[in-house]
């Protein structure tokens, strides 16, 4: 929050300045693309309009009175600022009436000792910035000054998304979690993409904001906020650093279903000093309404930035000694030993991935002429086929208790179940494995296709009512709920695998049966998004979402049917608005400070866990952007693997593990635990999943 100028902002071109009240002027700017703005004069006084040339009705309509808000004190509160004058300042060459093409629109207005400009003009690619300057006018400091923008919404009901914490008001959320909900204000760095979309009918508004640090004399960072509020109605505010839980100010999400009082964003200003935001403006027409938040992630507003400290060889050598040092002889153990208190065990699917690591292996043996590796990749498979069945056909038990030697299953509310996403997930990475063998002309023993084929007739059997797989089953193969989520649909690739194994048709119509049902519950309008497949969250995550862009990736190469494609780049973006396009600054001394981490290409998690890790789906991401013609997302894989190369152990001691090739489970990018930080929880899936993409993406970029 300085006084420098945004990164789009148009040159100061004025030839004319006309100052009237307005409450009696109309004075307009627009674009060549089609964007209107508009000062009317309205019944309850001067409004701004945003519309469309030839879309009839505007877009936004917002009264002046209230498009600002100040207070001073604590707790901070929405207080309107009184409009004051509206000036049409217009760009050279510009004619005298009519619509200004190139020029601005300054707003003035005053809430108690402060005054307020603000500043509209056009960007040459159709976007509208808004600086917003604050003044203490009064000959004394002004204390705890809360000031924003403020844009209410014409329908209560509208489409919101703050990405990465906010989706649609986040419906499949557990009601008994603490999760962000509407009247919720956050820190900028919280989020992704810094920005707030909503759609209502057939049209979207994005606010942007230019986040810029504010650093303290003790070194510590602040941003200025974002978020969505009820006032009375459903409003976008754009905030000085203030914020908001659950229509609550001053209260901070500061871990998994945890809040906190914290008053933080307030500033003090003395006399004369100035405060000073920017935001860009978008809108246009969108259908359905649930897709506007694919406007977020197209509208390249944040220079591209991230770091890249390991070459992907590199990634590949240490991570495969880490996976080397979790060998026990039978499967790859999910923990570093005993270090977390846990018994050693393999874990398959979800933080386990044994089956995911015995992929990793298999890969490294037909690239490198190693079969010991291809092997150990059989022996890891075998062990699961033959050991892990239960008195149901297809169910499985997920995790293999290595010095008991016994299997078991997860337990949920004190009782046993088998996890539909973890199942569908180790099963599908059964067949993928098969599949691997297979091309390579190695044999492929009959048991594996048996389980991969058993395992799918399980998850079409047991179905619910809406035709999607239950979120799990209990020991005896019934739905544990008959809740509907998102976590079943890595089933559907198995049922994938099941067809590319057995070449029976009639798999593959199962899984585009199902996968369609997905799509018109959780895809096509986006109203519940995809939720419920991480085990130890309740709510909307990125990692359902991520299965369903799997499975329509895969269906599209199985039948070339564009329809797929389209369902895949859909839940490809929504996936991106958890992928970081900006790095936040970090507190002086800090880990990240001190290392120079940068956010830029890092995944956060859900809407309930507030960090950032690598479980993302980024070597099919490249795959599908190089093989469907758009390379776009090609370039964003590219920059997410380079940023999964923060963090990993280099050598003993690195970022606080003794194994290279380890690394942390969680990196803190807001005040989500311990900003600046990183954590040495390190399951064996922080192993599995960069090693796979990185082993993938050497080939295939």
């Amino acid at each position: 929050m300085t006084a420098t100028a945004p990164p789009h902002r148009a040159p100061d071109t004025t030839t004319t300045d006309t100052t009237t009240t307005a409450a009696t002027t109309t004075a307009a700017i627009a674009e060549p693309g089609g964007k209107v703005v508009e000062m009317v004069t309205g019944p309850g006084g001067p409004e701004m309009l945003l519309g469309l040339r030839g879309a009839g009705t505007p877009y936004l309509r917002v009264p002046l009175r209230g498009l600002l808000t100040a207070s001073a004190g604590r707790p901070w509160r929405i207080e309107p600022a009184e409009p004051g004058t509206v000036h049409l300042r217009r760009a050279a060459g510009a004619p005298a009436h009519g619509l200004a093409g190139g020029g601005t629109l300054v707003v003035t207005a005053t809430a108690g000792a402060l005054d307020a400009r603000l500043e509209l003009a056009f960007t040459p690619d159709g976007l509208l910035t808004l600086t917003t300057t604050w003044r203490n006018g009064s000959g004394e400091e002004v204390a705890d000054v809360a000031a924003g923008l403020l844009l209410p919404l014409p329908a209560d009901d509208a489409h919101v998304t703050m990405p990465g914490v906010l989706y649609n008001d986040n419906p499949s959320s557990d009601p008994s979690r603490k999760v962000p909900h509407i009247g919720y204000v956050c820190e900028e760095h919280r989020l992704p993409i810094p920005a707030v979309n909503a759609a209502w009918d057939d049209r979207y508004v994005s606010l942007f904001a230019h986040p810029e640090a504010t650093r303290a004399e003790d070194g510590t960072v602040a941003y200025g906020s974002l978020g969505v509020v009820r006032a009375p109605g459903l409003t976008v505010a754009a905030m000085t650093g203030v914020i908001m839980f659950d229509g609550e100010p001053d209260v901070c999400y500061v871990s998994k279903a945890e809040v906190a009082d914290r008053p933080v964003g307030y500033r003090d200003l003395a006399p004369g000093q100035t405060l000073t935001t920017h935001h860009t403006l978008d809108w246009g027409p969108v259908e359905p309404r649930g897709l506007g938040f694919r406007k977020l992630v197209h509208t390249k507003l944040y220079p591209d930035g991230g770091a890249a400290p390991l070459p992907v060889d590199e990634i590949v050598r240490l991570k495969t000694g880490a996976m080397d040092a979790r060998w026990t002889g039978d499967g790859y153990l999910a923990y570093e030993g005993v270090r977390h208190g846990r018994p050693r065990s393999y874990l398959y699917g979800w933080t386990g991935q044994c089956m995911k690591l015995a992929r990793c292996d298999a890969l490294l043996g037909v690239q490198e002429n190693r079969p010991e590796r291809i092997e150990r990749a059989r022996r890891a498979a075998d062990f699961y086929v033959e050991g892990s069945a239960t008195p149901v056909r297809g169910l499985r038990s997920a995790r293999y208790l290595v010095d008991d030697a016994r299997w078991e299953m997860f337990r949920k509310d004190g009782a046993d179940f088998v996890s539909s996403r973890a199942h569908g997930e180790t099963i599908a990475d059964l067949a993928a494995l098969a599949a691997q063998f297979r091309d390579a002309g190695l044999e492929v023993p009959p048991e594996w296709e048996e389980a991969v084929e058993d395992a799918a007739t399980l998850f079409w059997h047991t179905r619910l009512a809406e035709g999607v797989v239950p979120l799990g089953w209990t020991p005896l193969g019934s739905p544990i709920t008959p809740m509907v989520s998102a976590a079943g649909i890595a089933c559907v690739q198995a049922m994938l695998g099941a067809y590319r194994l057995s070449g029976e048709r009639v798999w593959l119509l199962r899984a585009e049966e199902v996968l369609g049902r997905y799509h018109r519950l959780h895809a096509a309008t986006f109203e519940r998004p995809f939720a419920h497949a991480t085990l130890d969250a309740s709510g909307e995550d990125k990692e359902a979402g991520m299965y369903f862009f799997l499975a329509a990736h895969e269906m599209y190469r199985l039948t070339g049917r564009e329809l797929y494609a389209q369902w895949a780049e859909v839940a490809a973006d929504w996936l991106l608005t958890f992928v970081y396009v900006w790095s936040p600054e970090f507190g002086r001394g800090s880990t990240f400070e001190r290392r120079g981490f940068k956010a830029y290409g890092w995944p956060s998690v859900s809407v309930q866990n507030h960090h950032l890790d690598v479980f993302f789906p980024t070597s099919e991401l490249a795959e599908f952007g190089l093989t469907t013609g758009r390379p776009w997302y090609a370039e964003r894989a590219g920059a997410i693997l380079r940023a999964m190369g923060q963090g990993i152990c280099t050598e003993p001691g690195d970022w606080g593990f003794e194994v290279p090739g380890e690394q942390g489970e969680g990196f803190f990018q807001t005040n989500w635990q311990r900003t600046g930080e990183a954590n040495t929880w390190n399951p064996s899936w922080v192993i599995a999943l960069p090693l796979y993409h990185a082993l993938r993406m050497r080939k295939v970029t």
